[in-house]
């Protein structure tokens, strides 16, 4: 779970630091309760969380683990260039699983107790053809792939030149070696929360994400790893 609890970039719609440690809290509960996996916390800000009980409580479960990082210097280059900044350093030296969850930290997946198990591939990821995106908030892949093909990638990033972390990713994955084995998720995440970048919920309207569930199901049959239909 990656998280910054006191902004510390530009284009960040949610900036009362209560409100966001308030969503982290409750995501952490959530996955704690849903999955019996090891959960790492990677905080990039300054916020000092040594004496919150809520933290000590999760901690005494034994699976969850804070981490503390520092925010790469260049902050004007926006959150996905400091998530990826920080991802980096956790799957290099902290993580010793063969596989990352990520997960963006304040974003609930509510389904996702049933969508790990289908996925059995080295990297699970959703894309999107006609905006050239991944989306990064939710995705599954092996660490030998992440450090073979997104280590550092983030250098790439910029906000504030339109070219955001999900547009490097999906750069990286179409133009190279892993388009081979890229698979769309087994299942729509049903995302829950409060997007960071504009604002507005999260949550996708139903007959829209029935339509994009028989894209997904016949994309992943035919072997297509991305949705050409938008909307």
């Amino acid at each position: 779970m990656t998280a910054t609890i006191i902004p510390n970039t530009v284009m960040v719609s949610r900036q009362d630091v209560q409100e966001r440690l308030a969503d982290y809290k409750k995501c952490i509960r959530f996955y704690l309760d849903q999955t019996d996996l090891p959960i790492y916390f990677l905080e990039n800000s300054d916020y000092d969380l040594s004496e919150d009980v809520d933290f000590k409580s999760f901690e005494e479960t034994k699976r969850f683990h804070l981490l503390k990082f520092s925010p790469h210097p260049e902050t004007e280059k926006g959150k996905g260039f400091q998530e990826f900044y920080t991802l980096d350093r956790f799957v290099k030296n902290h993580l010793a699983e063969a596989v990352l969850i990520k997960v963006t930290g304040r974003y609930i997946v509510k389904n996702i107790a049933q969508l790990l198990p289908q996925i059995h591939g080295k990297l699970a990821i959703d894309l999107h053809q006609k905006m050239k995106v991944a989306i990064t908030g939710f995705f599954v892949v092996d660490k030998a792939v992440y450090l073979a093909h997104f280590y550092e990638k983030y250098k790439r990033s910029d906000d504030t030149k339109g070219k955001f972390i999900e547009h490097v990713v999906y750069d990286e994955i179409m133009n190279g070696t892993l388009k081979s084995i890229t698979e769309l998720l087994p299942q729509n995440p049903q995302y829950q929360g409060v997007s960071g970048s504009y604002g507005g919920s999260l949550a996708r309207n139903k007959y829209k994400m029935m339509v994009r569930s028989v894209e997904r199901k016949i994309n992943r049959g035919l072997g297509i790893s991305q949705f050409l239909i938008e909307y």
